[in-house]
């Protein structure tokens, strides 16, 4: 979660020198390159005498409707939404819709397994997104234009986009335990092509891209978004979409925090730390029900 907080300064920075067509595919694009880096050095390694000891763990290839949404989804839809998002509506009000993300995933989640839901995890999971939200109100600055509906509707489907991913990807990767930077490094390169035609158009119309724009994306996308998208995935797969969605809601309060040490933003007030704190008490009693059994119960309905 630290990861991707830093993710959210970064990416704020680099918009100062490049459009948001630009940023959005040098995220994906140079995430893309990082992970074929991790896959061509595991190649290597395995072809070593010591690695060739063992059979590599080799899963069964994406069908062409599997990668299509989970690309659709989770790279070029939820990047392209997300950031028309924060262009119409401005940072805090895509965030606070996004919050909501945890509930949606539990619900949908118990859905599509046919599984019941923990009424204790349903209610620790609303409470951490109630705090989530006590945390982000505060933060408005009360303006809103003409497109403030528009950005409201493309939250929506920013948090409905990936909550589809987050659930199908841990569905397709069930009890697998092989290297993930193979099976991720596909999604990110056909989500990658939408979004570089979006930055190539911006280019084309006068848009211009500052090679410190360039320099932050290319340490964003190899050093901070593969490690924190590999982490992520391994959760998705060994706990589930609805707790990996959770714990998402830390990135609110660690942006903030890390905005006001770098003096771009006010500190928390009081209303906003008790929003940390009961997001933080949801979080834990999640993660505590995770550890005697599963956010969803193991009963079918």
């Amino acid at each position: 979660m630290v990861l991707l907080s830093s993710t959210w300064v970064i990416v704020g920075t680099a918009l100062d020198g490049a459009g948001a067509g630009a940023v959005s595919a040098g995220r994906t694009v140079f995430s893309s390159f990082g992970l074929l880096a991790l896959v061509l050095m595991s190649r290597k390694r395995q072809t070593t005498p010591s690695a060739s000891r063992g059979v590599p763990d080799r899963p069964r290839r994406y069908t062409a409707w599997q990668l299509l949404v989970l690309a659709g989804t989770g790279v070029a839809g939820y990047t392209m939404l997300s950031t028309v998002a924060i262009n119409l509506a401005g940072p805090m009000l895509p965030s606070l819709v996004l919050s909501l993300s945890p509930a949606l995933v539990l619900v949908l989640e118990a859905a599509t397994t046919r599984i019941r839901l923990n009424v204790r995890t349903l209610i620790a999971t609303c409470g951490a997104v109630g705090g989530a939200v006590l945390y982000i109100v505060p933060r408005f600055n009360g303006a809103a234009d003409a497109n403030l509906a528009v950005g409201v509707l493309a939250a929506c489907g920013a948090i409905l986009s990936m909550a589809v991913y987050s659930i199908y990807f841990a569905h397709v990767h069930r009890h697998f335990e092989g290297a993930l930077a193979p099976r991720i490094l596909p999604i990110f390169a056909l989500g990658s092509i939408p979004l570089m035609v979006w930055a190539w158009l911006d280019v084309a119309a006068g848009q211009k891209v500052e090679p410190s724009s360039i320099a932050m994306l290319a340490f964003l996308g190899v050093a901070v978004y593969v490690p924190a998208y590999l982490l992520q995935h391994r959760l998705l797969i060994n706990a589930g979409a609805a707790f990996t969605s959770l714990l998402g809601l830390a990135v609110p309060p660690l942006v903030g925090v890390a905005s006001a040490a770098l003096g771009t933003a006010a500190a928390p007030g009081g209303l906003q730390i008790a929003g940390i704190g009961i997001t933080l008490a949801g979080m834990v009693l999640v993660i505590r029900a995770s550890f005697t059994g599963s956010p969803i119960e193991n009963e079918l309905r």
